[in-house]
């Protein structure tokens, strides 16, 4: 995806952000274009595989930042492959309908997902 795409997908889906995530707009449409080029979100997808997955991403984004965490380290860029994948592999099982709380579980997942990697790469090595 473009950055221009990201830009446009990003302020579109703006409006439908849980309110903690859409005051992040600004800095998360420079710092997803940069994740992406990186990292490879798949094509052709679902919309709400697709929300879930950019759901997941930003907010993981979000708290790597408020952790004074920066999301482009190399430690970290690895990781979002993975939690695309945990994604699609959940909703490829779950198949989860549009009313569900799919998304709410996506945010939550990038949440706990960001702690994991902040303690995986930099708090367990000051602990061992």
């Amino acid at each position: 995806m473009s950055d221009i795409e990201n830009e446009v997908y990003l302020m579109e889906m703006q409006g439908r952000l849980p309110s903690h995530l859409y005051v992040h707009v600004p800095k998360l449409v420079s710092l997803l274009p940069q994740i992406e080029a990186l990292v490879a979100v798949p094509k052709g997808l679902p919309e709400l595989l697709r929300k879930g997955i950019y759901f997941a991403l930003l907010q993981s984004v979000v708290r790597l930042l408020e952790r004074n965490t920066d999301p482009l380290l190399p430690e970290i860029l690895p990781e979002y492959g993975e939690l695309i994948r945990s994604v699609t592999e959940t909703y490829s099982i779950l198949h989860p309908e549009t009313t569900s709380n799919w998304l709410d579980e996506c945010i939550q997942f990038g949440d706990k997902s960001a702690y994991h990697w902040e303690w995986k790469h930099f708090d367990s090595r000051e602990l061992f």
